[in-house]
C-alpha cells in the first residue's frame, strides 16, 4: 500500500466473535458463518488489491455482474493470482462443498455422518500442523477409548468413528491462521492507527519464500479524506 490509499482491515476482535460463534452454533450455522469468513478475508484482499481507479469502477467488480461477485470467483482468483497455495485451494473447495450441501438441505445433516466425516479427512492445509491428518483411528478398550495412527493397538476392541465434529475442530484453526497469514490480511487493533498481520510458525508456512515476511504490526496509510 502507498500512502494515500484506503487500507481495507478485518478487526482483531472479529477472530475472537467467530471461534465464539462457532462454538455456540449447529453444526450447519458453522459452516455457513466459516464459508462467510472466507468469503469476506477474500473480500478484503481483493479490495486492497484493487485499490485504483474510482469508486464506481471497484464496486463494479463486486457487483451482481462483476468478477468477484461469487465465493468461487474470489478463491480462483486467490488461486491465479498465487496468494494462496494448492493445498489451501483445495480445502476452501471442500468447504464450499459443504457450505453447499448443509445450505440446501431442510432436513437435519451433522458433521458426524460419513459422507461429511470422510470429506473434512480429505483437507489437507491441516497436514502443516498434524502429520498424520486423516489417518488417525480409534477403537474401544476395556477401560476406555485409544485414538491411534498406523498399528491397531493390540488391546483394541471395537472400531470407533472419531467425529466429524471433532476434526472440523482440529482443522478450524490451522486453515483460518494459514489463510490469514497467506493473504495477509490486515487487522485493526485497539491502538487507534495500527495494523497488525498475523504470523504463523515456520512449518505451517508455504516453502515459497514471501518477500513481505515482516509481521511487526504496521502502520496504515492516511486514509483519503
Amino acid at each position: 500500500m502507498k500512502p494515500g490509499e484506503t487500507v481495507h482491515a478485518l478487526p482483531l476482535e472479529s477472530i475472537e466473535a467467530i471461534n465464539a460463534a462457532l462454538a455456540a452454533e449447529s453444526d450447519r450455522a458453522q459452516i455457513i458463518i466459516l464459508s462467510a469468513w472466507i468469503d469476506e478475508s477474500l473480500k478484503v484482499k481483493l479490495l486492497n488489491e484493487f485499490g485504483k481507479g474510482n469508486s464506481k469502477a471497484r464496486r463494479a467488480l463486486f457487483s451482481n455482474n462483476g468478477p468477484f461477485a461469487t465465493f468461487s470467483a474470489k478463491v480462483n482468483v486467490a488461486y491465479c493470482a498465487g496468494w494462496i497455495a494448492a493445498d489451501m485451494y483445495h480445502d476452501i473447495q471442500v468447504l464450499r462443498k459443504l457450505r453447499n450441501e448443509f445450505a440446501h438441505r431442510y432436513n437435519p445433516v451433522s458433521l458426524n455422518d460419513e459422507k461429511y466425516r470422510t470429506l473434512l479427512e480429505s483437507l489437507q492445509v491441516p497436514h502443516r500442523e498434524y502429520f498424520d491428518w486423516g489417518q488417525l483411528r480409534a477403537a474401544s478398550l476395556d477401560d476406555g477409548v485409544a485414538i491411534y495412527a498406523g498399528e491397531r493397538p493390540a488391546e483394541a476392541r471395537d472400531d470407533l468413528d472419531i467425529p466429524g465434529t471433532l476434526t472440523f475442530r482440529m482443522a478450524l484453526p490451522v486453515v483460518l491462521a494459514v489463510l490469514a497469514y497467506d493473504l495477509r490480511i490486515p487487522f485493526t487493533t485497539e491502538e487507534e492507527g495500527t495494523l497488525a498481520i498475523i504470523n504463523i510458525p515456520s512449518h505451517m508456512k508455504d516453502l515459497q519464500p514471501r518477500e513481505d515476511d515482516d509481521t511487526r504490526d504496521q502502520k496504515p496509510p492516511e486514509r483519503k479524506k
